[in-house]
């Protein structure tokens, strides 16, 4: 334990001494080599290193197509801007003919007690070609009053019930 105090307290000065971060790389290099604490740190880098060698060693060709580098599209999806009082919900009935009644969760902040209360609306929505089914996530939006509960049209299916 005390051998660690020290090195640490060697590689702190060595870091603070050091100018340039070549020096302080090699420090923090060589005390990794000789600390048992540190041995799970330097093969998380060496997988960095493996990981930019690979995308080095890609050509050009595979650079371009998006599809082979992963997670390029989580990274570079445009984000989606959603029309004026547009609502995400879920469908929770589909038993009316043309109209799904749509559960949206809102959040209301109580400024007494501090905190976020999740409340839930219900809204009925037209639905011309019937098709949403139950559970659906789904983006509503404002239209004119089509009926006396009914003032939202279904704009699109965000994502099915099965998948994730």
């Amino acid at each position: 334990m005390m051998s660690f105090r020290i090195l640490s307290s060697q590689l702190h000065q060595l870091a603070i001494r050091a100018s340039s971060p070549l020096v302080r790389n090699a420090a923090v290099r060589s005390f990794s080599v000789t600390s048992p604490c540190f041995q799970s740190s330097t093969a998380t880098s060496s997988s960095r290193t493996l990981l930019k060698e690979n995308f080095s060693e890609m050509t050009n060709e595979e650079l371009m197509e998006t599809s082979t580098i992963p997670g390029w599209d989580l990274i570079h999806s445009p984000p989606g801007k959603m029309p004026r009082g547009a609502l995400v919900g879920t469908v929770v009935s589909t038993k009316m003919q043309k109209t799904v009644n749509v559960a949206v969760d809102r959040y209301r902040m109580v400024p007494k007690i501090r905190k976020r209360v999740k409340y839930t609306r219900k809204f009925m929505a037209h639905d011309e070609n019937e098709v949403a089914n139950l559970g659906d996530i789904v983006m509503i939006t404002p239209c004119h009053r089509i009926s006396k509960m009914k003032h939202f049209l279904l704009r699109t299916i965000v994502r099915p019930k099965g998948q994730l």
